[in-house]
Formats: C-alpha cells, structure tokens, sequence
C-alpha cells in the first residue's frame, strides 16, 4: 500500500468510525460529568482564556492516558521543572478521574485539556495555536495523524515507560503497513524492559532511537501522611476504624471484586472481629452497583461522600469520590489490587507495595509484567487464582500479622531500590529536545 493510499483510507476510516462511536461517547457524556464539561476540547474548541494561554510562549506537551500513566507524566514534569524551572506543560488526558487528580496537581502556567482527536483539520488548528517543543506520551498512545503532523513540522515525539502488552504485540503485528510508518515518527522510545525494547524494534523503531529504562511508574510521588492522618481520624470518629482495626483494602476494584471481597469479609469477621473493609472502586460511578454487591453478602454501603457519621456494624465503607486512593491505601494492612480476579489487566500494585501493605493480586497481571517479576523477586506479593484462595490468603495474614508485615516491608524496600527511571529518562529526553531546538 503507497503512503498517499494508506492515509486516505486511514483518515476516511478513522472518521467513519468516530461518527459511528458518537452515541458512545454520548451515553458518557451523559453518565459523566466531567468527560461531558470537556468533550468539546477533543475538536480543539477551548475557552478564550485557554487560547491564551496555550498561544504564550512554547510549550512541552505531555500525554497520559489514565490515571497510571499520569502518575508517571507528573513525575516526568516535576523532575523537568526542576531542570528547567522557565517551562510551562500543555498536560492532555483521556479520562475524567486523570482530568480531575490532574488539575489538583497542575502549576497555574500549565494548561490542561482532553487530547484532540485525530483528524487532521482539528490537529492543524490545534497546533496553529500551540507553539509545541515536543510531546511525550506516557505509556503507549500513538495516533497516526497526530505523529505525523508532528513529524512535519519538525517537533520530537517521545514515547515515555513505553511498555508493549503481548496482546499489544500481537494484534500490532498484524498491520506491518501500519507500525512500519508510524514507529520511524517517534523521536525516542524509553522503554520498561528489554523485552519491551526488542518489540519496539521489531514493529519498526530504529535499533538506535530505543532506550532501556526501568519502570517509571516506580517514582511515585511521597505519601500525604497528614492527609492519611485526617482521614484514619474520620473513620475513628465514625467507628470504621477501632483501636486495633486490621484494615482490608479493596484497590482500584472492578466488577465482581467487590462482591467476592464482601465475602470474604463476612467469612473472616467473625473469626478476627477487627478486621475492617474498605473498598474503592476503579469508576466512582459503580456505587450503586457496588451497594448491590454488598446487600447481596448481608452489609450495607457507607458512602465517603455522604459525610461523616456514626457507622453501623453491617457497614463497609465505599470510597466514591477521586483522588482518594492514595490517602487510604497508607491505612490499611492488606491491600487486594483491582482488575486482577476476573480480568487479565490488572491495576497499578506500587501504591500499595511503596505503602508497606501486604499486597494481594489475582493472576491477571498482565500490565505490570515486569513490576510484577521484581515484587514476586523480593517475595512481596501474594498471587491467588480465585476467590477461595484469596480468602485463605488473607486468614493467613490475619493469623500470623509479623508474616504479612515482613511482606510489606520488603515490598517498600523493592520499590525504593527500583526509584529513579524517570531521572535517567529525563536526561535522554533533554537530548532529544535539545538536538530539534538545536536545528
């Protein structure tokens, strides 16, 4: 397939399928506030003031996906400023949980959007009105008109913790036409793993543009103890938490966790009365799904948001609001990282190994590949298969808790060990951006 083919047929499908997805995106306007507020960011249409700040001075774009990979982006932006205090970020993310921890977080000179689709009318007038000194993107994320356009106007792109899933590296080399343009865009590839970097090459990066560094989700940002302080007060107060509480922590959970956690719970209790549950969902909005689950094992949902008040016996407490999961997390004694049991993806455990947590996974940890193999090499995680394993894993905490706080320390000693990543990433990248400045 010519260049001039493949983009014609790229652009007319690309189109055809963002109208088909319109009612899609709909129903999550609707579901979702905040994606609603920002929808009209993804054609590029902002507010007077927005244009003007996003038309001062250069800006380095940083692009994060979700809330994990913004994790990582504000790390990147923190150690950047450090070098170089005169810069100001256009910082892009896809979901409302990412836009709304995000803007907690951002400097007054940056600018926070969702990312423009990719089409080249809306790219051109975005770019029109940001003087961009190079985009990284955290993670994975490559959209072919945005590489491109970049690519001619002679900005780098960075392809930062850059991580390829076997799924990924499948589905990916079934469309040589496709990698085999789009990886020669990308300026550097920092990369998780040699193993990542061997499939960056193979789908068509040159030898010579990839890099090696470990993972930068490892440079998490230190824990708030006052803010976990503040909290682990309110739920003394509403009795949650008692002198002596043990504290399971249900992260980032996704459909069928709860219930199964809820379980376990009601099976546990009664033989170590301190235990307590806390669950928070990956998507806020699950809540009443969530209550369902927990009527369903004989208890019933405090809400975060409703309040402080006295809680009743039957109660575990649902956390329904964002940005909270890193000030529990610190509360808690075992920690079962979400998206594990029943799906193949898994979320981020280095919240709760950096904590100190005995951590708990299901055997869907394909995301965290490498993260996974450094926490199973210093013996601080605990893999189960289902439910039932899950359940014996936690008794056996409960039954010998030196055992569990052995686990969590050397989970916190793994992660300290493995820190840094974003710093060596950092001084590449300042080449990168240096020798296109240079130009």
């Amino acid at each position: 397939m010519g260049d001039g083919v493949f983009w014609i047929f790229y652009n007319v499908l690309f189109h055809v399928v963002y109208v088909l997805m319109l009612p899609k995106f709909l129903w999550r306007m609707r579901r979702r506030g905040g994606y609603r507020r920002g929808f009209f960011q993804r054609v590029f249409r902002v507010s007077e003031t927005e244009r003007g700040m996003l038309s001062e001075g250069r800006k380095l774009w940083v692009h994060a996906v979700s809330v994990g990979e913004l994790h990582v982006g504000l790390a990147f932006m923190r150690a950047w400023r450090e070098a170089h205090p005169e810069v100001s970020f256009l910082l892009t993310v896809n979901t409302s949980t990412a836009h709304a921890l995000a803007e907690k977080a951002l400097d007054p000179r940056d600018v926070l959007l969702y990312p423009p689709v990719d089409s080249p009318p809306v790219l051109r007038r975005m770019l029109d009105t940001v003087d961009v000194e190079a985009l990284v993107l955290v993670e994975t994320e490559m959209w072919p008109n945005l590489l491109r356009a970049l690519h001619r106007r002679g900005v780098p792109v960075i392809l930062l913790n850059g991580r390829i899933s076997d799924r990924s590296f499948g589905r990916l080399q079934l469309v040589p036409w496709l990698t085999r343009r789009l990886y020669p865009l990308v300026s550097l590839f920092c990369m998780q793993s040699e193993e990542d970097a061997r499939r960056a090459t193979l789908l068509g990066a040159a030898p010579e543009r990839v890099k090696v560094f470990a993972s930068g989700k490892y440079d998490l940002p230190p824990r708030d103890l006052s803010e976990e302080a503040a909290r682990r007060e309110v739920l003394e107060r509403m009795g949650i938490l008692k002198a002596g509480s043990r504290v399971l922590l249900g992260s980032s959970t996704w459909p069928g966790e709860e219930a199964a956690l809820a379980r376990i719970y009601v099976s546990l209790r009664e033989r170590f009365p301190a235990l307590a549950l806390i669950l928070v969902p990956r998507h806020f909005e699950r809540t009443d799904e969530v209550s369902a689950d927990l009527r369903g094992a004989g208890l019933k949902a405090l809400r975060w948001s409703a309040g402080e008040r006295p809680a009743a016996a039957d109660e575990v407490l649902v956390v329904d609001t964002t940005g909270e999961l890193r000030h529990f997390t610190g509360l808690a004694e075992m920690v079962f990282v979400g998206k594990s049991l029943f799906r193949s993806e898994g979320q981020n455990p280095l919240e709760a190994a950096a904590a100190g947590a005995c951590v708990f996974t299901g055997p869907g940890m394909d995301n965290f590949r490498e993260v996974m193999g450094d926490l199973r090499g210093a013996d601080a995680v605990r893999e189960v298969r289902d439910e039932a394993e899950l359940a014996g894993a936690a008794a056996a905490v409960l039954a010998d808790p030196e055992a569990g706080r052995a686990s969590g320390r050397r989970a916190a000693q793994r992660v300290a060990s493995k820190r840094g990543a974003t710093g060596m990433a950092l001084r590449e990248i300042e080449k990168t951006v240096g020798m296109a400045s240079d130009e």
